[in-house]
C-alpha cells in the first residue's frame, strides 16, 4: 500500500493537471477524511512541490521521456518513479518543517522554532532574544554591528561600542539604535518597531524616508514609506515577553491568528476578510497557541475545528455575540 505521502503526491499531480469531475471530487473527500493525517501531508506537500518549482513542470520532462522510450514500455511505471523521487524529496522538506523550522532556517546563524523562544549574548556584549520562529543573521565588522531579521521578532539590548554603531535590517528596512532595547518583528512586507528604551532611527529601504521613536513609541516600516504605530506600555512589553504573551489591543482577529499561525507546528487555516471586522483584546499565550484558540473561541463569535493537530480551522459564528 503506498504511503500517506505518495498518496498525497498522487493527488497533488491530479490537483496540478486540472479540476477533478465529480468522482475525483467524490474520491479527495473521502480520501481527506479518512485519516486526519491526510489533509495536513497533502497541503504541506503542496507547498514543498512549488519550492521545487512545480509537478507540472517535473511531470513535462518525465512525459517527454516516456514519449522516447518506445511503445513497449509502459507509461505509468516510469511517471509513478518520477513522481515518487519528487515525494520523497517533499518527504524530506516536510519532515523539517514538521519539526518547526523551515528549511532554509539551516542556514541562518540563530533560528527558533514554533513555540520556541532562545537568548543569546552576542560577541560585543549585546544581547537578542528570538521568539518562536524567528532567524537572524549576524555580521560583525571593525565599523558596524549589523543584526539581518530574515523573519520573526527580536528583542534586542545592545552594548554601547561608539566605534560600532548597531543596526537591525530588514527586507523593509533598518533600524539604528541610538539606545539600548527595542523590538523587531518582521512579516509579509511590512516590519513594526517596538521601544522598550531610549531611541531608534527607523529608516525605509528604498525611500530613505526616516524617523526616530522613543521609549513606549512604535513604528511600522514598508520598503517605500513608514510611519508610526499607537504608544505602549514598556513594562506591560517586557512582562509579556518574559512570559512569551502576545499582548493585543484592538488587534483585528485575521492579525492575531497570523501571530498564533507562526508558532504552531500544523497549519492553521481561516478566511481573511470574514474574520478581519472582529477586533481582539487579549493577552495570549504564545508558547501555547491550542490555548489561546481556545481563549479566543470563548470570547469571541467563532468556531474552532479541523483535523487533529496539524489541520485547523477558524470560523465566523453568525448570529453569535
Amino acid at each position: 500500500m503506498a504511503s500517506i505521502e505518495e498518496q498525497a503526491a498522487e493527488w497533488v499531480l491530479r490537483l496540478g493537471e486540472g479540476e477533478l469531475d465529480e468522482d475525483e471530487q467524490r474520491e479527495l473527500s473521502a480520501w481527506l477524511l479518512a485519516d486526519p493525517r491526510h489533509p495536513a501531508t497533502l497541503q504541506r506537500m503542496q507547498g514543498v512541490i512549488s519550492q521545487l518549482q512545480g509537478l507540472r513542470d517535473q511531470r513535462g520532462p518525465a512525459a517527454a521521456a516516456l514519449g522516447t522510450a518506445g511503445p513497449g514500455l509502459r507509461r505509468v511505471p516510469v511517471a509513478r518513479r518520477a513522481l515518487l523521487g519528487l515525494a520523497m524529496a517533499g518527504t524530506l522538506l516536510c519532515g523539517l518543517q514538521l519539526s518547526g523550522v523551515e528549511p532554509g532556517d539551516w542556514l541562518a546563524d540563530l533560528h527558533t522554532a514554533p513555540a520556541q523562544w532562545r537568548s543569546e549574548t552576542l560577541e560585543d556584549g549585546s544581547r537578542i532574544t528570538l521568539a518562536g520562529h524567528s532567524a537572524v543573521d549576524l555580521h560583525f565588522e571593525a565599523g558596524e554591528r549589523r543584526l539581518r531579521l530574515l523573519h520573526g521578532q527580536v528583542l534586542v539590548d545592545v552594548a554601547h561600542d561608539a566605534a560600532r554603531p548597531f543596526l537591525v535590517q530588514t527586507d523593509e528596512g533598518s533600524f539604528r539604535a541610538l539606545g539600548t532595547r527595542f523590538v523587531v518583528s518582521q512579516g509579509a512586507g511590512r516590519s513594526e518597531l517596538t521601544m522598550l528604551e531610549s531611541q531608534v532611527e527607523a529608516r525605509s529601504a528604498e525611500t530613505g524616508a526616516r524617523l526616530v521613536a522613543g521609549r513606549g513609541e512604535r513604528a511600522w516600516v514598508e520598503r517605500d514609506r513608514l510611519g508610526p504605530l499607537p504608544a505602549v506600555d514598556p513594562q506591560r512589553i517586557e512582562l509579556a515577553w518574559q512570559r512569551h504573551q502576545l499582548v493585543a489591543d484592538g488587534l483585528p482577529l485575521d492579525q492575531v491568528l497570523d501571530s498564533l499561525a507562526a508558532q504552531r507546528r500544523g497549519l492553521l487555516r481561516f478566511d481573511r476578510q470574514a474574520l478581519q471586522g472582529i477586533k481582539v483584546s487579549a493577552v495570549l499565550p504564545l508558547d501555547d497557541s491550542d490555548r489561546a484558540l481556545q481563549l479566543l473561541a470563548e470570547a469571541l463569535p467563532i468556531r474552532i475545528g479541523g483535523f487533529g493537530p496539524w489541520w485547523t480551522t477558524v470560523e465566523p459564528v453568525p448570529g453569535k455575540k
